[in-house]
């Protein structure tokens, strides 16, 4: 979604800069496409059914079974620093960020509140999005949603489906993203730089 969104975005601002691009179908179309498959991608990400594998399901089971989350296991994810002059830097930086991040109050173990609060945060933004999915793209609704969705909707759903993808990436992995969108490994925009119709 963060690949796709940067892509989108970049190519709007190389439009906007140029005024010598035509009016034409193809940027409603071009639009269209982005809202559905980012659109569809929230949705996925925000359901929470056992058919499904999802960032929404993973928090729910996490919130379930928090005590397995515990401190002796966040500790046991970092790699101890062999060097002595800084012997047991890992328990302590360990200790500290899972107290600022997942038991604020001291606990020995993930507090159960954090996630449900996330689940109830994801699935709130991720709503107006799915709503617009399964009334105009996955159905053809007799009853069409009144409001649709804008494209800060959109970028707001996908903004917490990041945030939380990164924070529970960490919990069960003690790694952390620099980044969500990947560099690409060529020059993806050599394509506007050369004609597409050739006389």
């Amino acid at each position: 979604m963060h690949s796709h969104r940067a892509v989108f975005q970049k190519v709007i601002e190389i439009a906007d800069a140029n005024e010598q691009l035509p009016e034409s179908l193809f940027w409603g179309y071009f639009q269209d496409t982005y809202a559905v498959t980012q659109g569809a991608a929230v949705r996925r990400q925000g359901e929470v059914s056992p058919r499904v594998g999802s960032l929404a399901k993973l928090i729910a089971e996490i919130a379930e079974d928090a005590e397995k989350l515990s401190w002796q296991f966040w500790v046991g994810l970092w790699e101890e620093d062999p060097r002595p002059e800084i012997h047991g830097l890992r328990e302590r930086e360990a200790d500290r960020a899972f107290t600022d991040q997942f038991a604020p109050d001291g606990g020995n173990h993930l507090d159960p509140a954090i996630p449900a609060a996330d689940l109830a945060t994801l699935e709130r933004t991720a709503e107006i999005v799915t709503r617009y999915v399964n009334r105009h793209v996955a159905h053809s609704d007799i009853d069409p949603a009144p409001v649709l969705p804008k494209f800060s909707d959109l970028d707001t759903a996908i903004d917490v489906v990041g945030e939380l993808f990164t924070k529970y990436g960490n919990l069960l992995t003690a790694s952390t993203f620099v980044t969500l969108v990947p560099e690409p490994q060529h020059d993806w925009l050599a394509i506007f730089r050369v004609p597409w119709i050739r006389e």
